[in-house]
């Protein structure tokens, strides 16, 4: 018997959620394909997931935030990047993230967007320039793990529950 993935429709709180993000802190920087960004909070595990050449995929946190193609990084009074920046800049702007916490978190906009705040200082927000939804989420790895985004405008919360195969399978 082959195990499966069950989707459940939480009547969550969003709010509630998103501020379990205050206080963690920042262990793990990367860029994804076409400079989506990466951010694993709090205890690093393995992932179970391989590339095709076997090797092993990035670090996961117990909390991962994902900023796909529109985010950029802010300085108190100034941008300091955003996914159009060199590689070189995206180095810079990992290592001034790295160990810093999250200090505050939120939505903004009709739509709603992703704001994150960090004690060195800086900020990310994410904001969508092409059509559909925004490309953000926020991965709570529990038990069951829960998505937080956006999904046909408004906020929208997943809950994925393992179903393992049973033993007599």
């Amino acid at each position: 018997m082959v195990s499966c993935i069950i989707t459940v429709r939480q009547n969550m709180n969003p709010d509630s959620l998103l501020s379990d993000l205050v206080g963690k802190p920042v262990a793990h920087v990367w860029f994804g394909d076409y400079s989506a960004l990466y951010l694993e909070l709090g205890v690093l595990t393995a992932s179970d997931r391989k590339r095709r050449d076997c090797s092993v995929l990035n670090l996961c946190g117990e909390i991962s935030i994902y900023a796909g193609f529109d985010w950029r990084i802010e300085r108190p009074r100034s941008i300091f990047g955003s996914r159009d920046c060199s590689r070189r800049r995206q180095n810079s702007m990992s290592t001034g993230l790295l160990g810093s916490t999250i200090t505050a978190v939120s939505t903004f906009g009709r739509i709603p967007e992703l704001q994150v705040g960090f004690s060195n200082g800086q900020w990310i927000a994410t904001f969508s320039l092409t059509p559909g939804n925004p490309e953000w989420q926020v991965s709570f790895r529990t038990p069951a793990t829960i998505h937080l985004c956006t999904q046909n405008g408004r906020l929208f919360i997943e809950r994925r529950v393992f179903n393992p195969p049973s033993p007599n399978a």
